[in-house]
């Protein structure tokens, strides 16, 4: 990991931060990312943290906006430095600070019958069958794959528990048929203890790793003759616009998910917030339709 340069002025604040992350226990790229867009800001800003204002965080946002920073990147930083100034430095600096308007993009998703023919070239080996399944029908971000035990799974009440080192993201997931299908074709194939990870590592007691995951659902998705890169994404995604299709309200969709807010689950609707309340609801009515239209399963 590439060294940050820290000014002296902020040194014992970023060493706060530092100690702060590491309770939370991060993953490295998310603690990283964290520290790189706090420590940018400071020395863009170049004053001590105690003495940051709105006034900067508004110049700064201009500055990465005239950089050209992608929406997403842009609101990363914004959690990043709301994460710093709010629960390690106490201020109260994001009062009247308005977030820059989250840009929606187009999830890269599949249809519900290349979906199939993922799980079918998945097949032969239960075990990336059953991750392929748990991402989608689970709708698991990669972390939560791969943190995965067996005492995390309850097959006679046909329930997952999906722990996170972000407690809002924490969630107990009713476990599909299809889901407890794959789960008892694995388990006939390795050796199950209960606080044994699903999905072990190369070494005792760890488990495989993110980047292990992506690479085989990556080669499933080309073996499964889909044109377009599929990664952990792409089948939680999919999962999220076919329940969508399928008539599940938001807010039932955005537990699922483990959403800390109902906007991050809104994004998968393409409408503009700022549009007067019929015309919102006209466009979000045309948006629905044109996504029951493409990924309804039924």
């Amino acid at each position: 990991m590439p060294e940050l340069e820290i000014s002296k002025k902020n040194k014992h604040s970023i060493e706060r931060l530092t100690k702060t992350i590491r309770q939370r226990n991060y993953k490295k790229a998310t603690a990283y990312t964290y520290l790189k867009y706090n420590i940018d800001f400071l020395n863009f800003a170049d004053k001590p943290a105690e003495k940051i204002n709105l006034k900067d965080l508004n110049r700064y946002m201009e500055y990465l906006r005239k950089k050209k920073v992608s929406s997403s990147t842009i609101q990363i930083n914004v959690s990043s430095l709301k994460m710093f100034f709010e629960d390690v430095m106490k201020m109260d600096l994001f009062r009247g600070f308005q977030r820059p308007v989250r840009e929606y993009n187009n999830p890269n998703a599949i249809t519900y019958k290349e979906m199939q023919n993922i799980l079918k070239a998945a097949s032969i080996n239960p075990k990336h069958e059953l991750m392929c399944g748990l991402v989608y029908f689970g709708g698991m971000r990669v972390g939560e794959l791969i943190s995965l035990k067996w005492n995390h799974l309850d097959l006679k009440r046909k329930m997952i528990q999906i722990k996170s080192s972000i407690s809002s993201q924490s969630r107990n997931l009713e476990m599909t048929s299809e889901l407890a299908n794959l789960i008892r074709k694995y388990e006939k194939e390795v050796l199950v203890s209960s606080n044994a990870f699903l999905f072990p590592g190369k070494n005792p007691g760890s488990h495989t790793t993110s980047r292990n995951v992506e690479r085989i659902i990556s080669e499933i998705g080309k073996a499964s003759g889909i044109g377009s890169p599929v990664t952990v994404f792409t089948l939680r995604h999919s999962r999220a616009l076919h329940l969508i299709a399928d008539g599940f309200p938001l807010d039932q969709v955005k537990d699922f998910l483990g959403h800390k807010t109902l906007a991050s689950t809104e994004s998968y609707i393409p409408i503009k917030k700022n549009l007067r309340a019929a015309v919102r609801e006209k466009s979000k009515q045309d948006a629905l339709r044109n996504i029951r239209k493409k990924f309804k399963t039924g």
